[in-house]
């Protein structure tokens, strides 16, 4: 029985590890050839390893999405070596300025007064707005223009968070880069729809990533997600299940959605 995915060819952005992962993996078993795209050359090999094993078709790009000539390298990459494009998955961010360096010294989690933006040097507010909005915005732009290029239409998939719509003290600029996650979504898909592209976006909660390890350590608890009405965090695959749901035929008529999967979060 063929997969859902079964033909098509997808970029994957922050593939090296977490929810990126789980999602080219996911996509890989359905059918689909996988570009991963990350700045973690050894997650991101590693990511295309796993898909190799799995007898899929897998290329590995280092990709820093804030800067526009590596966007535009791993869309002619995936083209050249696949054949075309179909969807994009922007899951590449950043919670604070210097993560991918694991500066704890600047960790808003371990030292909440170095998040404050009272405290915030503007190049740090610029960072994470560069990371996770722009380079967004310049992912789904390229892929859109690929497969306009290429005469069919596509899919897209942003990833926004819970905290695009609750306020954190210490995480403003990760909050407001989310934020516009949503909007932008909201606007591709005004855009891209007379092309056949259709653009949604994930919220994820309280997913067990390295990002929520992190919080965990600062906190000194497990952090189960006890406080949630599904009283649990979740699996990086909870979330590709709802990336694949965006990105398969399945979704068809949605367009313009942000979901978030998030046990609840914004009920309570």
């Amino acid at each position: 029985m063929a997969g859902e995915l079964e033909g098509r060819v997808s970029i994957v952005t922050g593939g090296g590890s977490g929810m990126g992962r789980a999602t080219a993996l996911m996509f890989a078993r359905e059918g689909a050839a996988v570009a991963i795209a990350d700045v973690n050359d050894e997650g991101g090999e590693a990511t295309a390893a796993q898909i190799d094993d799995l007898g899929g078709d897998s290329l590995f790009v280092h990709t820093d999405v804030s800067r526009e000539q590596d966007v535009l390298n791993v869309v002619a990459q995936a083209a050249s070596k696949f054949g075309r494009l179909d969807s994009m998955v922007a899951a590449a961010g950043i919670s604070y300025a210097n993560y991918v360096e694991g500066d704890d010294a600047t960790d808003p989690f371990l030292h909440p007064e170095t998040g404050a933006s009272l405290n915030k040097p503007t190049e740090q507010w610029q960072k994470v707005i560069d990371v996770n909005l722009t380079g967004v915005m310049l992912c789904g732009r390229e892929a859109a223009r690929q497969m306009v290029n290429e005469g069919h239409g596509g899919t897209i998939v942003n990833f926004a968070s819970i905290l695009s719509y609750n306020p954190s003290p210490t995480l403003m600029d990760y909050c407001v880069s989310k934020a516009g996650v949503v909007m932008l979504t909201r606007c591709f898909a005004a855009e891209f729809g007379p092309h056949g592209i259709r653009v949604n976006a994930v919220a994820p909660g309280p997913i067990e990533t390295p990002m929520l390890a992190r919080v965990h350590r600062a906190s000194g608890g497990s952090g189960q997600g006890g406080h949630l009405p599904l009283q649990r965090t979740a699996k990086p695959e909870e979330v590709a299940d709802v990336v694949l749901f965006f990105t398969s035929d399945r979704s068809s008529y949605v367009t313009g959605k942000t979901l978030g999967v998030d046990g609840g979060t914004n009920t309570v």
